[in-house]
């Protein structure tokens, strides 16, 4: 019985686990649950050249064979005859490998640039708060870019300023959207006492007291320390 009590009072005196370093087993898990999802959606091998796995061509030793026949004669029975102790080829197994497999590495490779592009995205911490402004930021450099369009040989006056109007609506709609989220998380950060509001004039006249009242050079370096880090703040929230 007293065993048991020392053997609880031990572990109650244990220290917590670390936080930081379960945060980072977090964001581990999360990267590369990423990676292990986006690589699903490549077929490569390792020659970068497009594999997928349910197909008979593709798994063969002799795929290169097949497909240097097939495009010298385009003839399905005498690439079934050639390879029919090799590989029990298909008419339909013969052309939905050479229609969509056979030199298409270059779509898969265009998925690695964009898998790549989605992973560094990823590996990158950014508040709800900070990809709405990236989201309106880029929603403002399509908006200057369309209503840059100027008439063409290939468009009238009538259709590029029909063109502008109905982009500009349709990038409006999304801006608004977006700003109709930031003031809710602002609205709901402020609820909830993560944001502190205070009047700017109100503001300025008390740190401008505290510097008059400072004594000495140190306390005045201390107020314009905490004025410049309260300057920081505000930035991560507008």
């Amino acid at each position: 019985m007293n065993e048991n009590k020392d053997n609880t009072r031990e572990e109650s005196m244990k220290p917590p686990p670390n936080v930081e370093d379960s945060r980072e087993e977090f964001y581990s898990t999360i990267h590369y649950g990423v990676e292990d999802v986006l690589g699903q959606l490549v077929n490569l091998n390792e020659e970068n050249v497009l594999h997928e796995t349910t197909c008979l061509i593709c798994s063969s030793p002799y795929r290169k064979d097949i497909e240097d026949m097939w495009i010298a004669i385009k003839k399905h029975d005498d690439v079934k005859e050639a390879f029919k102790d090799k590989l029990p080829l298909s008419n339909d197994v013969i052309d939905n490998h050479m229609r969509h497999h056979h030199d298409r590495g270059i779509k898969e490779l265009q998925k690695v640039e964009y898998i790549n592009r989605i992973r560094r995205l990823s590996s990158i911490e950014l508040t709800t708060l900070d990809r709405i402004r990236m989201g309106l930021s880029a929603l403002t450099e399509r908006l200057a870019g369309i209503n840059s369009i100027t008439p063409s040989g290939d468009m009238s006056a009538a259709e590029t300023e029909k063109v502008k109007s109905m982009e500009t609506s349709r990038l409006m709609s999304t801006f608004n959207q977006l700003l109709k989220l930031q003031a809710s998380i602002m609205g709901e950060m402020k609820s909830n006492g993560e944001l502190i509001i205070i009047p700017r004039q109100s503001f300025i006249n008390l740190f401008n007291e505290a510097l008059t009242d400072a004594s000495t050079d140190k306390e005045k370096q201390v107020i314009k320390g905490i004025l410049s880090k309260l300057a920081d703040l505000s930035k991560i929230t507008q």
